[in-house]
């Protein structure tokens, strides 16, 4: 079973820093970091060699990572941050081991144009009009029996609670490990579905929002193999049942006026069809995005519907716009930095958003989406990338070369998508023929 212990207070030295790794009986240190995709990758090193980490002398093969190698520049530089240090709950050989989230670097020492997290830096430094945002996050996934299928005891729908639930019990001790681990959680609840639970993390900086889902995802399948389950991301692993979400809420703390939420709202809305392709990136996501479960699908926002695509509390709360169409298989630092700086575009532009929709968006019939300039999210990863290409602001807050090595990735991921032959074909078409 994992421990949870308490990590101390990070140092912001790099002597005080090891020498806390070592009062800590640290044994390894993972140094961490996102590929493209979002999944997480890491080089684990003995402690004794934290000093030339924190010294950025720590390399590794780029040609190995998808869309990280251009050319023949494979080795690329593991750059830590400090801030990131956590002790991990559990042990290794006989001590225990600890991680750090990297950015990476060239090894003339300039910045890796491809890394994830240095474009989330970017995109929020460049976001001048938001005048500062902080990231609120509700991380929806699935655990199910262990064994790779779908399989669940759980019969448990939307904030139940039951003595007996074994999925319950392992989310809590999910929860448990992530705030040993310093995670600034708020909540956490079943949702839905049968064996679909939701944890919802406070508001913060937008790289360390970002550095929380990287973390959430690798504690929960960990733990959740300690009680012989699988913790799933996937956006919809079941046809007949909700898929899970990871809805994303900017606080504009420092917006002067309500002008200029309604601004981000119309900047969010207008680039909703090109972040898409980052927010829900794969060709499972789009299952998810159907008119049902409260699943947003088209290009309005609301006060109060569920189904909404951005939704804003009433002026009477703090100035919050929340996101409801990423999905919890999404690079975090992609998604956050793709949906700030639409936000920021908005702001510097003053889009409009249009009025607020009351009631369901589903009741929209297709006259009244063309009277108000209501659009549709895409319906495939295919369409996402079409509408990612028509839009130059999107891009731009990518870069260049993490726009072509995702769209190419994506692209490929679609054409074996398309060319293979799934078990619906057989069943509607084998004895049909």
């Amino acid at each position: 079973m994992h421990s949870t212990p308490e990590t101390p207070k990070r140092p912001a030295g790099k002597r005080d820093l090891i020498k806390l790794a070592r009062e800590c009986d640290v044994r390894f240190v993972r140094l961490v970091f996102a590929d493209i995709f979002g999944v997480s990758k890491n080089v684990s090193i003995p402690v004794e060699r934290l000093g030339e980490a924190l010294d950025g002398r720590i390399t590794f093969d780029g040609g190995s990572i998808d869309g990280f190698v251009r050319g023949e520049e494979l080795d690329m530089v593991l750059r830590p941050d400090p801030a990131t240090y956590a002790l991990y709950p559990w042990s290794a050989a006989g001590g225990k081991e600890a991680r750090l989230i990297c950015d990476i670097g060239m090894p003339d020492g300039a910045p890796f144009e491809g890394c994830p997290r240095t474009t989330l830096r970017r995109a929020v430094e460049s976001a001048a009009p938001l005048g500062g945002v902080r990231i609120g996050l509700e991380v929806e996934f699935f655990l199910f029996e262990s064994g790779g299928g779908t399989a669940t005891s759980d019969v448990g729908s939307y904030f139940d609670f039951s003595a007996n639930d074994r999925g319950e019990v392992a989310r809590n001790a999910i929860v448990d490990a992530l705030r040993a681990m310093e995670l600034p959680i708020a909540s956490a609840h079943h949702e839905h579905a049968p064996g679909q639970h939701e944890i919802d993390l406070l508001a913060c900086d937008p790289l360390a929002a970002a550095d929380h889902v990287l973390t959430l995802r690798t504690i929960a399948k960990h733990v959740a193999a300690d009680f012989g389950m699988d913790a799933t991301f996937m956006p919809k692993p079941l046809e007949d049942r909700a898929g899970s979400g990871l809805h994303v809420e900017l606080r504009l703390d420092a917006a002067d006026d309500e002008s200029t939420v309604l601004y981000a709202v119309g900047g969010l809305l207008a680039h909703a069809p090109a972040t898409t392709a980052i927010c829900n990136p794969t060709v499972n996501s789009y299952k998810r995005l159907v008119a049902a479960w409260d699943a947003p699908i088209y290009t309005v926002w609301s006060e109060r519907s569920a189904n909404a695509l951005v939704r804003v509390p009433p002026p009477s709360s703090s100035r919050r716009v929340e996101m409801r169409s990423p999905d919890p298989a999404c690079n975090p630092y992609l998604a956050l930095a793709v949906l700030i700086g639409a936000a920021g575009d908005g702001i510097a532009r003053g889009t409009l958003p249009g009025s607020a929709l009351a009631g369901s968006t589903y009741d929209l019939s297709e006259r009244e989406r063309h009277e108000r300039g209501v659009g549709m999210l895409p319906k495939s990863l295919r369409q996402a990338i079409s509408e990612l290409d028509a839009d130059p602001v999107v891009r731009a807050i990518l870069g260049d070369h993490l726009y072509h090595a995702f769209r190419d990735a994506k692209l490929a991921e679609y054409e074996r998508y398309r060319r293979a032959v799934h078990q619906w074909e057989r069943d509607a078409y084998l004895r049909l023929y």
